[in-house]
């Protein structure tokens, strides 16, 4: 009797896990209410730092901020967004 539940139990534990991942990625990918590109320094390239103080600065503290975009693999644009 034990080895016959020991796979059940198995598939049911990989069941589990991958649907509380999927929980998980869904609540992290929530919408964005508002979304605003920002400038970016003189030279072209979007620096995380720098983006998240703009965007800080313009929207609050609760905004949050990305790079994205890319010429030979370095970040372009600065977008700032608000949770919904």
């Amino acid at each position: 009797m034990r080895k016959t539940l020991q796979p059940s139990f198995t598939v049911l534990t990989i069941f589990i896990i991958l649907v509380l991942g999927m929980i998980a990625n869904a609540q992290e990918k929530r919408k964005y209410c508002d979304e605003q590109q920002l400038p970016v320094n003189k030279n072209g390239l979007c620096v995380d730092s720098e983006c998240q103080a703009k965007c800080h600065e313009k929207r609050g503290a609760k905004a949050k901020s990305t790079c994205f975009g890319s010429k030979d693999r370095k970040p372009m644009n600065c977008i700032c967004a608000i949770l919904c």
